[in-house]
């Protein structure tokens, strides 16, 4: 499996007022666009880069409210939607390939739904689609300690000491919090963030390739095997990969075999 290091450069994506920063790494091939998860920021896919990168040119925007993009008024999946496809009809005149974590999994969902030209394949990374994750005790503690410490605390060791995460991912994760919008938070915690989403909907009108890369349910991944046979049965074109190991952060936890999955996929659309 090809790696090493990539060589990135950091753009800025203005367009009616919204502006989204991206990192591209240099022209390798058909494109792929990587979008991340809720309080997270381009730098998730850190250790996927320099692999996907060597055979595809590969484009990572910061979302709306997170790291060095735009701050808006409202943060539902259809909103940060609504960026991501002004972003790929402005930057492309041929189908992209979308790999999308967690909430970036959920756009990528929508982007394929409504307009499916612009997709050559999705590749789901622990999709948040399902609206009963609102409903998740342990996600909804997890949120407010985030939303808690980024609200009482304003440099990067402190969060660190305050959060869920450990080590050099609570460092990180530290990092991307100082430069979130907190009503980010706030769109989960009040539900609102599924405002206008409708998962039967969608999935009935998704046509290209799909991948979805789950975790272990009892290490807290969000898809279990029941949500797991309901996407296959819902999604035509669908393979799921199951990595055991790992949990909601499967692209973290198992970076090596979660990339292996992706090139394969990629290669074979």
């Amino acid at each position: 499996m090809p790696g090493g290091f990539a060589i990135l450069t950091s753009n800025q994506f203005d367009h009616n007022n919204i502006r989204l920063h991206y990192m591209k790494s240099q022209e390798s091939g058909p494109p792929v666009v990587l979008l991340h998860g809720l309080s997270d920021s381009w730098r998730t896919y850190l250790s996927f880069i320099p692999f996907i990168s060597s055979c595809y040119t590969v484009y990572v925007p910061d979302l709306r409210g997170h790291g060095k993009s735009y701050r808006a008024e409202s943060y539902t999946i259809l909103d940060y939607t609504y960026d991501i496809e002004l972003f790929l009809t402005e930057l492309f005149s041929e189908p992209v390939s979308l790999i999308g974590h967690s909430l970036g999994a959920a756009i990528s969902l929508v982007i394929a739904a409504r307009w499916p030209e612009k997709c050559r394949s999705i590749s789901l990374i622990e999709p948040f689609i399902f609206k009963d994750r609102l409903d998740d005790k342990k996600s909804r503690k997890y949120f407010k300690g985030c939303l808690e410490a980024c609200t009482k605390y304003s440099d990067i060791d402190s969060i660190s000491k305050n959060i869920k995460e450990t080590g050099t991912l609570a460092r990180k994760r530290a990092s991307d919090f100082l430069k979130l919008d907190k009503k980010t938070i706030k769109t989960v915690l009040d539900r609102t963030i599924f405002n206008g989403f409708n998962l039967d909907e969608l999935l009935s009108k998704i046509v290209c390739p799909v991948l979805v890369l789950r975790g272990n349910p009892k290490l807290d991944a969000f898809i279990t095997e029941e949500k797991a046979d309901y996407l296959k049965r819902m999604i035509s074109n669908c393979v799921i990969e199951y990595l055991e190991k790992s949990s909601h952060v499967v692209h973290v936890d198992q970076p090596f075999k979660a990339v292996q999955y992706l090139l394969d996929f990629l290669a074979s659309v």
